[in-house]
Order: C-alpha cells, then sequence, then structure tokens
C-alpha cells in the first residue's frame, strides 16, 4: 500500500526559503528594505508556519489561546519596535528573528488547528493586531531610519492588508466550519 505524500511540509519549506531570499536581499540593499523585510516575516508566521502544522497532524499539543495570541503578538509587536528592528539587522540578529517568527507563529497555528469557535475567535483578534500595528507601521514612516519612508509605508501596508488578509481567511473558513457543525447537530436532533 502506497501512502500518499503531503504537500505541506514541501510547502513548509518553500516559504521558509522564500523567506531567507527575501531578507539576503534585503540585506544586500542600502538602506534595507523594510517591505521585503515585512514579506519575509508574513512568510514564516502566516506562511510557513501554518503549513508546517498541517504536515504534521499527529504532533497537536494543547495550546491555550490566549498564550498563542500574546507570544505570536509579542514577537511581532517586539521585533517591530525601531530600536529593536535596528539592532536585528545583523546576519545572526535575522536568523534569530526568524526562528522566533516561524516558533511563535507554529505556535499560534497550533492552536487554529485545534479548531472550534476558539480558533475563529483567536483569529478575528489577530486581524485586529496585524491592521494595528501595520496602520502604525505604515503612518510612521519616519520611525525607521535604516529604510525609505515609501518603504517602510507599503511594509505596513503588506502587515496591515496581506497579514490581515490572510488571517481573515482562516477565520472565515473556520466560522464555516462551525456553522456547518451546526446545522448537521440540528438535522440530526430533529
Amino acid at each position: 500500500m502506497e501512502r500518499a505524500v503531503k504537500p505541506w511540509p514541501l510547502l513548509a519549506a518553500l516559504a521558509v526559503l522564500g523567506a531567507g531570499g527575501l531578507y539576503a536581499s534585503g540585506l544586500a540593499m542600502a538602506p534595507g528594505s523594510f517591505s521585503r523585510h515585512m514579506g519575509a516575516h508574513l512568510l514564516l508566521s502566516l506562511g510557513a508556519a501554518p503549513l508546517l502544522v498541517l504536515g504534521w497532524p499527529r504532533f497537536r499539543p494543547v495550546v491555550a489561546g490566549p498564550l498563542a495570541f500574546l507570544l505570536l503578538n509579542a514577537v511581532t509587536y517586539g521585533v517591530h519596535l525601531p530600536v529593536v528592528y535596528a539592532r536585528l539587522m545583523t546576519p545572526a540578529g535575522m536568523l534569530l528573528e526568524s526562528l522566533l517568527f516561524l516558533g511563535a507563529g507554529a505556535v499560534f497555528w497550533l492552536r487554529v488547528a485545534a479548531g472550534g469557535l476558539g480558533a475563529a475567535g483567536l483569529l478575528l483578534a489577530q486581524m485586529a493586531a496585524c491592521a494595528l500595528l501595520g496602520a502604525a507601521i505604515t503612518f510612521s514612516r519616519s520611525a525607521y531610519a535604516m529604510t525609505t519612508p515609501g518603504d517602510t509605508a507599503l511594509g505596513g501596508v503588506l502587515m496591515w492588508v496581506v497579514g490581515g488578509f490572510v488571517v481573515m481567511a482562516a477565520a472565515f473558513y473556520h466560522l464555516l466550519v462551525q456553522l456547518s457543525v451546526s446545522e448537521r447537530r440540528h438535522e440530526q436532533a430533529t
């Protein structure tokens, strides 16, 4: 009997490689590209992390929703403090940042994978968190001195729109699943 190969680990690896490429191209630029850097963050926390979770369905430790939310946002908001961001602009700092985003993202998506209304609520809260930080970055163009104001604004828009869309789509999926489960229960009861 042949086992089906799951595409999720390969897709996760490709997302990690894509993030690495964005980081590398950002390091080579003077000033560094904040928007590419933001793209790498999004690939790691909202691309590679959920794909890794999907790729290993047998590994599902129980993660509390508030803990998952706080961890991902502590990393996301902490790394985007201008002073912290400037200090992490070294190869070692970017590796640390990558591991933080991938790890915190995996914890977040482990909770989401558990399903239920809690997953949908967690995703909606994360959508608001992405929008808030993305908007703050978009309109604080001079906070990141190592890049141009336009590039900073583009990075903020990426987080605001792309990051918000990814978690909104996942929240919509989880809400539809909950409605379907509720409908089936109702049909069975009648």
